[in-house]
């Protein structure tokens, strides 16, 4: 058995966040698909969102959490830096992801290219012109901040690129991502140091349901 259960629908973009974290870190980790919504689901967690972790007797929600705690429940390299900035820096990021960059760029832009076509819906034009707004005011703050350390938060991979990893890896599936990109080149080189990462590959959502 897994050190580690993620109980979770496979493509959830925060299950790729947390397993980002687990293989970082170097933590054996297996993930148990459960139905969003269902009553299996609430179980686990009343609000019905995901993933959830599992150790032993140790079950968290919430992936900051979650994140905080392979963190610190484990040895291997640390995901947050030892000082009091640089730990807030991964703080502000996870703050960002969540409030404005998840709406943004994977509910507004990736969702509407990508998902929704593939269900037989009709992409939200509007929405996705106003998600790009967005996500130029967003890539231009991520630029800003590679413009002094190659990741987030410093000089060392941390939980807040394991945050911001997933979006922008679908934002970039899209045409529009591909054209925000071409003006960040910043951004853009992080997006492909981080797909570069042995992580990337053991956690691709996507490559493992196609292997």
């Amino acid at each position: 058995m897994s050190t580690i259960v993620f109980h979770s629908q496979p493509m959830s973009v925060y299950l790729w966040t947390a397993t980002l974290a687990a293989e970082e870190k170097g933590i054996d980790w297996s993930v148990n698909v459960i139905e969003a919504g269902s009553a299996t689901h609430r179980a686990l967690n009343p609000f019905a969102k995901s993933p959830v972790l599992e150790h032993g007797k140790v079950r968290l929600y919430e992936t900051l959490a979650i994140m905080h705690y392979i963190d610190r429940a484990f040895d291997g390299p640390a995901l947050q830096p030892g000082d009091a900035l640089g730990q807030a820096r991964v703080l502000r990021w996870a703050s960002l992801v969540n409030s404005f960059i998840f709406p943004t760029m994977t509910n507004g832009i990736a969702k509407e290219r990508l998902l929704v076509p593939s269900q037989g819906g009709k992409t939200d034009e509007e929405r996705v012109a106003e998600a790009v707004k967005e996500a130029e005011i967003q890539l231009g703050v991520i630029s800003a901040d590679l413009e002094t350390h190659p990741f987030l938060a410093g000089d060392k991979l941390s939980l807040a690129d394991c945050f911001l990893f997933p979006h922008m890896h679908f934002l970039s599936m899209t045409p529009e991502g591909q054209a925000l990109l071409r003006h960040f080149p910043k951004a853009a080189a992080w997006l492909d140091m981080m797909r570069a990462r042995p992580s990337f590959a053991a956690t691709d959502q996507l490559a493992r349901r196609a292997a």
